[in-house]
């Protein structure tokens, strides 16, 4: 099954659960449809990296083509995790559309949904705001540490690093 919901009026990424073992999401809406993919952490990182650096390397164009905003679902709530995810930019009009694939119970799921340069901007901004909320990284190694479990730093030999000495 395919979903399309067209051109976005919300966007968000956001995270459920404790540092260390959260689950990521991208919530998109539009004018009647709401799509939730759920992904892992760095899938997510990766999107808003991807973002960031090609709006910091490339400009707005001057003169933009309409955009076809029409949505392809007839269903309002889809929601799913994602086995794979990509992202592309239109030139011509500007806009950035996320492809998603996986599966809702049996069935399998392509989806997809555009957003304008400036929710771009800000989708990047909360995409790395959120993935960095987590666990705290070690000031040596910068491997995540676990508040429940004592860190055995590989840069000081195995030996375990204090908690009062991390500066991050």
């Amino acid at each position: 099954m395919k979903y399309f919901i067209g051109l976005c009026e919300y966007i968000n990424a956001d995270s459920i659960g404790s540092p260390g073992k959260r689950t990521f999401k991208i919530v998109a809406r539009s004018k009647s449809n709401n799509l939730t993919i759920w992904m892992e952490k760095e899938s997510l990182f990766q999107i808003g990296i991807s973002l960031a650096q090609f709006i910091a390397t490339n400009s707005e164009p001057k003169n933009k083509d309409n955009v076809d905003s029409k949505s392809l679902i007839i269903n309002n709530d889809i929601e799913f995790r994602s086995d794979d995810i990509s992202l592309s930019h239109d030139s011509g009009s500007d806009i950035f559309t996320i492809f998603s694939s996986g599966y809702i119970e049996e069935e399998y799921v392509d989806s997809s949904f555009s957003f304008s340069r400036n929710q771009a901007e800000e989708l990047s901004r909360k995409i790395l705001e959120v993935v960095s909320s987590g666990r705290k990284p070690c000031f040596l190694c910068d491997v995540p540490l676990d508040p429940d479990n004592t860190h055995l730093c590989n840069k000081l030999n195995g030996y375990s690093v204090k908690s009062d000495s991390i500066t991050k």
